[in-house]
C-alpha cells in the first residue's frame, strides 16, 4: 500500500512540475518518502498580500489519498481563516470534509490563492482578527498588508 501512495505523490509532483500553476514553487528534495512538501506561493497582485512570499507545509500521512494532507503557513499571515500558529481553517472548498480520494494538492493550492484574495469570515477562529475583519476592515487590511511585508519573504 505504501508503494501505491508514493507512486500518487510522484505523479502529483510531475503534474506540478509539468504545468506548473502560475507564481506557485514546490519545493521537495525528492518524492520517494512521506516528507512534507513546501509550496511557495506568490501573493495575488491587488490584494492585501500582494508580493509577498508564502511559504506552506503541505504533510502527508500513509493514508493519503484517502486521508486529506495538512497545510499550515510555515510563517505568520494576518488572515481571517489562519490560525496564530499557521493553520488553515479548513471548512472551505477541498478541505478535510470534502476531501476525495481524487482530490489532488494543485486543488488545495487553488483554494489558498483564492482564500488569499477573497478572505471568508465564516471560518474565524482568532475573535481579534475577526473583530477586525467584520468592524474595522481598513484596521484589517492594514495590518495584512504590514504582516506581508514583514513575515511573507
Amino acid at each position: 500500500m505504501q508503494q501505491k501512495v508514493l507512486f500518487r505523490l510522484q505523479k502529483e509532483l510531475k503534474e506540478l512540475q509539468d504545468n506548473p500553476i502560475p507564481g506557485v514553487e514546490v519545493a521537495v528534495n525528492k518524492c520517494d518518502d512521506f516528507k512534507p512538501w513546501e509550496i511557495i506561493i506568490d501573493g495575488p497582485k491587488g490584494t492585501l498580500y500582494e508580493k509577498g512570499k508564502f511559504h506552506l507545509i503541505v504533510s502527508f500521512s500513509p493514508d493519503y489519498p484517502f486521508r486529506a494532507p495538512q497545510l499550515a503557513f510555515k510563517h505568520k499571515i494576518y488572515h481571517v481563516n489562519v490560525t496564530q500558529d499557521g493553520k488553515i481553517i479548513q471548512n472551505e472548498g477541498l478541505f478535510e470534509s470534502n476531501w476525495k480520494p481524487m482530490s489532488r494538492i494543485r486543488d488545495y493550492i487553488f483554494i489558498i490563492i483564492q482564500m488569499l484574495i477573497t478572505p471568508e469570515s465564516g471560518g474565524a477562529l482568532d475573535p481579534d482578527v475577526f473583530t477586525k475583519f467584520r468592524e474595522n476592515r481598513a484596521e484589517y487590511d492594514r495590518k495584512a498588508r504590514e504582516w506581508t511585508k514583514l513575515y511573507a519573504k
